[in-house]
């Protein structure tokens, strides 16, 4: 694709799992099939760092909102942040998918969000869960 931040993030808004340039290498572009395959994402690190910035830039992101989620909410995020899925993660807490969705929803709305990807690079960058 293009270098153009805009692009990469409609892209990833729309629901992309990974974004990689026409100029990337074929070992960037294997990489980025892996991390997708491992339910990860991937954005090419020659457009990372702008993508961060702006989508940083956007208001409505502020630290004081990683206070607001419960313990609850932190396990799950933690769970989406490793690349599970809500059925995964249902398993892993003993709870059912649909309360998995609803803690999702949840955090993305209480954190202004609106995509998986977003959440999982927000939750990293503010230190919301470890990595």
């Amino acid at each position: 694709m293009h270098l153009d931040v805009n692009f990469a993030a409609e892209a990833l808004r729309a629901g992309g799992s990974a974004y990689v340039l026409k100029t990337s290498s074929i070992e960037e572009i294997l990489e980025s099939v892996r991390e997708t395959l491992h339910r990860r994402s991937y954005v090419a690190p020659s457009i990372q760092t702008a993508l961060e910035q702006a989508r940083m830039e956007r208001p409505g992101r502020q630290d004081e909102f990683r206070f607001k989620l419960t313990s609850r909410q932190r396990e799950v995020l933690q769970l989406i942040v490793e690349g599970r899925s809500s059925k995964e993660i249902a398993e892993v807490l003993h709870l059912s998918r649909r309360t998995i969705e609803f803690h999702r929803y949840r955090i993305m709305k209480e954190l202004a969000i609106r995509t998986t990807f977003e959440l999982v690079q927000y939750a990293m960058k503010s230190g919301i869960v470890p990595w």
